[in-house]
Protein backbone atom coordinates (compact mmCIF):
# COMPACT_ATOMS: atom_id res chain seq x y z
CA UNK A 1 0.00 0.00 0.00
CA UNK A 2 1.57 3.49 -0.73
CA UNK A 3 1.49 6.37 0.69
CA UNK A 4 -1.78 9.16 0.57
CA UNK A 5 -1.42 12.67 2.70
CA UNK A 6 -2.52 16.29 1.35
CA UNK A 7 -1.41 19.23 2.95
CA UNK A 8 -1.24 23.14 1.91
CA UNK A 9 1.96 25.13 2.23
CA UNK A 10 1.71 28.89 2.10
CA UNK A 11 4.00 31.58 2.18
CA UNK A 12 3.11 33.20 5.45
CA UNK A 13 5.14 32.38 8.93
CA UNK A 14 3.29 30.11 11.50
CA UNK A 15 3.07 33.01 13.90
CA UNK A 16 0.67 34.94 10.97
CA UNK A 17 -1.06 31.57 10.36
CA UNK A 18 -2.29 29.60 13.27
CA UNK A 19 -3.88 32.32 14.86
CA UNK A 20 -6.06 33.54 11.80
CA UNK A 21 -7.13 29.81 11.17
CA UNK A 22 -7.75 29.59 14.98
CA UNK A 23 -9.55 32.34 15.53
CA UNK A 24 -13.28 33.37 14.42
CA UNK A 25 -12.94 34.19 10.93
CA UNK A 26 -10.60 31.25 10.51
CA UNK A 27 -11.59 28.36 8.12
CA UNK A 28 -13.06 26.09 11.18
CA UNK A 29 -10.38 23.06 10.06
CA UNK A 30 -8.79 20.96 12.25
CA UNK A 31 -5.19 19.78 12.17
CA UNK A 32 -1.62 20.18 12.51
CA UNK A 33 1.10 23.16 11.31
CA UNK A 34 4.66 22.71 10.88
CA UNK A 35 7.25 25.83 9.48
CA UNK A 36 8.82 24.92 6.48
CA UNK A 37 11.30 27.56 5.79
CA UNK A 38 11.71 31.30 6.16
CA UNK A 39 8.02 33.05 6.25
CA UNK A 40 6.36 29.69 5.02
CA UNK A 41 3.80 27.51 6.56
CA UNK A 42 2.27 23.43 5.88
CA UNK A 43 -0.72 23.08 7.36
CA UNK A 44 -2.11 19.67 7.76
CA UNK A 45 -5.95 19.85 7.83
CA UNK A 46 -7.92 16.57 8.90
CA UNK A 47 -9.24 14.08 6.63
CA UNK A 48 -12.32 15.69 6.69
CA UNK A 49 -11.04 18.70 4.72
CA UNK A 50 -9.79 18.25 1.17
CA UNK A 51 -5.85 20.15 1.26
CA UNK A 52 -5.99 20.81 -2.52
CA UNK A 53 -9.56 22.85 -2.11
CA UNK A 54 -8.38 24.41 1.22
CA UNK A 55 -5.54 25.83 -0.31
CA UNK A 56 -8.42 28.45 -2.14
CA UNK A 57 -9.69 29.77 1.19
CA UNK A 58 -6.06 30.26 2.65
CA UNK A 59 -4.85 31.91 0.00
CA UNK A 60 -7.34 34.53 0.31
CA UNK A 61 -7.86 34.54 4.21
CA UNK A 62 -3.85 35.19 4.83
CA UNK A 63 -3.24 37.32 1.03
CA UNK A 64 -1.05 35.48 0.29
CA UNK A 65 0.12 32.63 -2.48
CA UNK A 66 -1.38 28.68 -1.07
CA UNK A 67 -0.17 25.59 -2.94
CA UNK A 68 -2.37 22.53 -2.11
CA UNK A 69 -0.71 19.28 -2.86
CA UNK A 70 -2.28 15.36 -2.51
CA UNK A 71 -0.09 12.19 -2.90
CA UNK A 72 -2.79 9.42 -4.20
CA UNK A 73 -1.23 5.40 -2.96
CA UNK A 74 2.15 6.82 -4.36
CA UNK A 75 1.13 7.01 -7.63
CA UNK A 76 -0.58 10.09 -8.47
CA UNK A 77 1.09 13.71 -7.31
CA UNK A 78 -1.80 16.36 -7.78
CA UNK A 79 -0.96 20.34 -6.89
CA UNK A 80 -3.04 23.75 -7.14
CA UNK A 81 -1.77 26.83 -6.37
CA UNK A 82 -4.07 29.45 -5.83
CA UNK A 83 -3.43 33.01 -5.08
CA UNK A 84 -6.18 35.76 -3.83
CA UNK A 85 -8.35 32.45 -3.25
CA UNK A 86 -8.45 32.02 -7.48
CA UNK A 87 -6.92 29.07 -9.32
CA UNK A 88 -3.63 30.14 -10.85
CA UNK A 89 -2.15 26.84 -11.60
CA UNK A 90 -3.15 22.91 -11.88
CA UNK A 91 -0.58 19.89 -11.87
CA UNK A 92 -1.70 16.48 -12.44
CA UNK A 93 1.02 13.82 -12.47
CA UNK A 94 -0.79 11.07 -14.24
CA UNK A 95 -4.05 12.39 -15.76
CA UNK A 96 -6.48 10.17 -16.61
CA UNK A 97 -5.57 8.07 -13.92
CA UNK A 98 -9.39 8.41 -12.00
CA UNK A 99 -10.88 7.93 -14.81
CA UNK A 100 -13.14 4.98 -15.57
CA UNK A 101 -11.22 2.19 -17.63
CA UNK A 102 -13.04 1.62 -21.45
CA UNK A 103 -15.02 -1.40 -21.79
CA UNK A 104 -16.87 -3.33 -24.50
CA UNK A 105 -20.62 -3.46 -24.75
CA UNK A 106 -20.70 -6.21 -22.39
CA UNK A 107 -18.76 -4.91 -19.83
CA UNK A 108 -15.45 -6.61 -20.48
CA UNK A 109 -12.31 -4.33 -20.24
CA UNK A 110 -11.01 -3.00 -23.99
CA UNK A 111 -7.47 -4.24 -24.45
CA UNK A 112 -5.50 -0.69 -24.75
CA UNK A 113 -2.48 -2.15 -25.83
CA UNK A 114 0.98 -1.38 -24.16
CA UNK A 115 0.72 0.80 -21.56
CA UNK A 116 2.40 3.99 -21.36
CA UNK A 117 2.55 6.37 -18.78
CA UNK A 118 0.75 9.98 -20.06
CA UNK A 119 2.58 13.21 -19.76
CA UNK A 120 1.89 15.46 -16.84
CA UNK A 121 -0.39 18.31 -17.26
CA UNK A 122 1.00 21.79 -15.87
CA UNK A 123 4.86 20.78 -15.92
CA UNK A 124 5.23 24.77 -15.75
CA UNK A 125 8.22 25.55 -13.28
CA UNK A 126 7.46 29.54 -13.43
CA UNK A 127 4.16 28.85 -12.38
CA UNK A 128 5.41 27.53 -9.07
CA UNK A 129 8.24 30.57 -8.09
CA UNK A 130 5.51 32.71 -5.71
CA UNK A 131 6.02 29.66 -3.33
CA UNK A 132 9.59 29.50 -3.42
CA UNK A 133 12.40 30.26 -0.56
CA UNK A 134 15.00 31.38 -2.78
CA UNK A 135 16.65 31.07 -6.21
CA UNK A 136 14.57 28.29 -8.01
CA UNK A 137 16.76 25.84 -10.51
CA UNK A 138 14.16 25.89 -13.06
CA UNK A 139 15.59 22.94 -15.28
CA UNK A 140 15.70 21.15 -11.88
CA UNK A 141 12.37 21.60 -11.21
CA UNK A 142 10.96 21.31 -14.49
CA UNK A 143 12.54 17.82 -14.54
CA UNK A 144 10.81 17.10 -11.64
CA UNK A 145 7.16 18.12 -12.94
CA UNK A 146 7.77 16.35 -16.11
CA UNK A 147 8.20 13.18 -13.86
CA UNK A 148 12.21 12.97 -14.47
CA UNK A 149 13.72 11.83 -11.15
CA UNK A 150 16.58 14.26 -10.24
CA UNK A 151 18.54 11.07 -8.84
CA UNK A 152 18.20 8.42 -11.39
CA UNK A 153 18.03 5.93 -8.36
CA UNK A 154 14.35 7.48 -7.65
CA UNK A 155 13.20 5.98 -11.46
CA UNK A 156 12.07 2.68 -13.52
CA UNK A 157 12.26 3.09 -16.83
CA UNK A 158 13.37 6.93 -16.69
CA UNK A 159 10.38 8.09 -14.28
CA UNK A 160 9.55 8.86 -10.93
CA UNK A 161 8.41 4.90 -8.98
CA UNK A 162 6.83 7.38 -6.32
CA UNK A 163 5.04 10.16 -6.11
CA UNK A 164 5.91 10.79 -3.05
CA UNK A 165 9.37 11.41 -3.73
CA UNK A 166 8.72 13.42 -6.95
CA UNK A 167 6.88 15.74 -4.46
CA UNK A 168 9.65 15.79 -2.15
CA UNK A 169 12.19 16.64 -5.33
CA UNK A 170 9.55 19.49 -6.10
CA UNK A 171 9.39 21.18 -2.51
CA UNK A 172 12.97 20.58 -2.57
CA UNK A 173 13.80 22.55 -5.68
CA UNK A 174 11.67 25.10 -4.21
CA UNK A 175 14.05 25.68 -1.29
CA UNK A 176 11.07 24.18 1.45
CA UNK A 177 11.55 21.65 3.99
CA UNK A 178 10.76 18.61 1.95
CA UNK A 179 10.60 16.21 4.75
CA UNK A 180 8.31 17.72 6.32
CA UNK A 181 5.83 18.57 3.38
CA UNK A 182 5.97 15.05 2.11
CA UNK A 183 3.82 13.78 4.80
CA UNK A 184 0.16 14.51 6.21
CA UNK A 185 -2.50 14.67 8.96
CA UNK A 186 -2.55 11.02 9.49
CA UNK A 187 1.34 10.53 10.45
CA UNK A 188 1.63 13.28 13.02
CA UNK A 189 -1.89 12.37 14.58
CA UNK A 190 -0.32 9.44 16.06
CA UNK A 191 2.97 11.03 17.29
CA UNK A 192 4.77 11.03 14.07
CA UNK A 193 7.61 13.61 13.62
CA UNK A 194 9.47 15.04 10.59
CA UNK A 195 12.90 14.18 10.30
CA UNK A 196 14.69 16.66 12.67
CA UNK A 197 11.27 17.83 13.82
CA UNK A 198 10.93 18.78 17.41
CA UNK A 199 7.77 18.77 19.11
CA UNK A 200 7.37 21.93 20.12
CA UNK A 201 7.34 23.17 16.39
CA UNK A 202 4.00 21.03 15.68
CA UNK A 203 1.06 23.35 16.17
CA UNK A 204 -2.12 22.38 16.79
CA UNK A 205 -5.11 24.38 14.82
CA UNK A 206 -9.13 24.05 16.22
Amino acid sequence: MGSFYGNVVVARACDEVVPLLGGPDGTGIRGFALPVGPGHTAVYPDPETDAPDLAGPLSRLLGAPALGSYVFDSDVLIMNLYADGELRHAYDSWPGYFDEPATDEDGNPVDAGAFEFPEPVGAAPEAFVPLAFGPVDREALESVLRGVPLDPGDGQDGRYVFANTQHYDAMLCLGLNACRLSTGYHYLSLGGLPHETKAEELLAIG
